[in-house]
C-alpha cells in the first residue's frame, strides 16, 4: 500500500524571481502614461519554465535521500489559448506539463525508479491593463485540476493517479510588435499554482486536503489571430467657417472670420458702448461709460422732484406765472395738511395748490417744498405785494 503524504519544501530562489516580477509590474502601473485603446482577438502561448512541484510522497516511506526528491524544481512546458476583449479582460485555457525527474524506489521494490508527471490544466480569466506603449501589465486567476500519474509504484510496479483541486493566480508581463493591432509578442509570468493535495494521517489513517503553493516562473511567445483594433478614434468633425462650432451643430454656416458666436455658431451682437444694451437694439450708440441706459439703450433721465426745492426760480425769488397772473414768494414756509388744499395746476412740473375755501380770482396760491414734509411756499400777486412784506 503506497502512502503520499502532504511534505512542504521551500523554493526561495523561485519566490525572488516572483518577487522581482512584482516590482515590476508595480513600477509600470505608476509610470505616467495616457491609457491606449486595447484590440479584441484571439492570442495562443507557447510558454516554459520552472516549476516547484510537490508529489506528496512521504520521505521515509519511500526511503527519500531528502525532501528535494519529491519537493524539487523541474521544466515545465505549456499553452495557452485565450480570446482577449477590447475592454483589457481575456478568457481562455491552460495546459502545463511538468517533467518530474524519477524518483528512486526503495531498496527490494520491482523497479529501480519510479516515473512521475504532473499535469495542470484550468480555465483562466485575464486582465490587460491599458498603456500607451507595446508592453502591458496583465494579472489574473482561474480553477482547474492538478493531475499527478505515477508508473512503476512499489513494491510491484504499480500505477496510479492523482486528480487535485487547482487554483492558480498570476502576474505577468507581455510585450507586443504592435499597439493597435499585434501579430506577436513576448510574455513573462509568476504563478502560484494553488493545490489541495491529499495529506495522509497516520494516526488517524485518513487523508485529509490540504492547500499547498506550487510556484512557477515562465517565459514564452504569443501569436495574435483572428482580431483587430477594439476600437477606433471616431473622424473629428470640421468646423468650415472656423467659429469654434462644428459642422453638426453649427446653425449659422459660413460665419465671417472673427465674429463672435453663442454656443449654435450664430453671431452674438455686440454691445460697442458697454452699455449692456446690443447695437442692433441700441438707440443711442456711444454711451458714455457708466452711464445708466433704459432697455433702448438711452440714457435715464431724472425727472426732477414735484417740488420747489432746487428750481433756479425759487433760490433767486423770481416771479412765476400761474393762471394768467404773476405770482412772487409771499413770507416764509407755512405747515398745512392736504385736506386744506385743492391742486388748481402745475408750474415747471410743480403742483399748484389753493385754500380749499378760495374763491378766484385767487389772492394767494402755495407749492410744495420736498423737505419737511406738508410744507409749502405762499405766492401772492405781484400786484398785491407791491409796498407791502410778507
Amino acid at each position: 500500500m503506497v502512502t503520499f503524504a502532504y511534505e512542504t519544501g521551500g523554493f526561495p530562489a523561485m519566490k525572488q524571481l516572483l518577487f522581482a516580477l512584482t516590482t515590476l509590474a508595480a513600477a509600470v502601473l505608476i509610470l505616467p502614461g495616457r491609457a491606449q485603446a486595447q484590440v479584441s482577438n484571439w492570442e495562443l502561448n507557447l510558454h516554459g519554465g520552472l516549476y516547484q512541484r510537490d508529489l506528496g510522497l512521504d520521505v521515509e516511506e519511500f526511503d527519500l535521500e531528502d525532501e528535494d526528491d519529491d519537493t524539487d524544481t523541474d521544466p515545465l512546458f505549456g499553452a495557452r489559448l485565450q480570446y482577449n476583449f477590447a475592454g483589457g479582460f481575456g478568457i481562455g485555457g491552460n495546459f502545463d506539463w511538468v517533467m518530474v525527474d524519477q524518483v528512486p524506489n526503495p531498496p527490494g521494490s520491482e523497479n529501480e525508479d519510479m516515473n512521475v508527471n504532473l499535469y495542470l490544466y484550468d480555465a483562466e480569466l485575464h486582465y490587460a491593463f491599458p498603456a500607451a506603449t507595446r508592453g502591458k501589465l496583465f494579472l489574473g486567476g482561474g480553477v482547474g485540476a492538478a493531475t499527478r500519474s505515477f508508473t512503476d509504484i512499489p513494491p510491484n510496479g504499480s500505477d496510479e493517479s492523482f486528480t487535485d483541486l487547482l487554483v492558480p493566480v498570476f502576474l505577468g508581463f507581455k510585450f507586443m510588435n504592435d499597439v493597435d493591432d499585434p501579430a506577436w509578442g513576448f510574455t513573462v509570468e509568476g504563478r502560484d499554482n494553488i493545490i489541495w493535495i491529499d495529506e495522509f494521517d497516520p494516526v488517524e489513517d485518513d487523508t485529509d486536503k490540504e492547500a499547498t503553493s506550487t510556484w512557477a516562473v515562465q517565459a514564452g511567445i504569443s501569436l495574435f489571430f483572428g482580431g483587430g483594433p477594439g476600437y477606433e478614434e471616431p473622424e473629428p468633425v470640421a468646423d468650415s467657417d472656423g467659429d469654434g462650432v462644428t459642422d453638426d451643430i453649427d446653425r449659422c454656416p459660413n460665419t465671417p472670420p472673427g465674429t463672435r458666436v453663442d454656443s449654435l455658431g450664430c453671431p452674438v451682437p455686440l454691445d460697442s458702448d458697454g452699455d449692456g444694451v446690443t447695437d442692433d437694439l441700441d438707440r443711442c450708440p456711444n454711451t458714455p461709460a457708466g452711464t445708466e441706459v433704459d432697455s433702448s439703450g438711452c440714457p435715464i433721465v431724472e425727472e426732477p422732484a414735484a417740488c420747489v426745492d432746487g428750481r433756479d426760480w425759487y433760490r433767486t425769488d423770481a416771479q412765476i406765472s400761474v393762471e394768467a397772473n404773476n405770482w412772487v414768494k409771499f413770507g416764509s414756509t407755512r405747515t398745512m395738511t392736504e385736506g386744506e388744499l385743492i391742486r388748481i395746476g402745475e408750474y415747471d412740473g410743480v403742483p399748484v395748490y389753493v385754500r380749499s375755501d378760495a374763491t378766484q380770482p385767487y389772492t394767494e396760491i402755495f407749492l410744495p417744498l420736498c423737505a419737511p414734509m406738508n410744507s409749502y411756499q405762499a405766492y401772492r400777486p405781484v400786484e398785491g405785494v407791491r409796498g407791502t412784506t410778507g
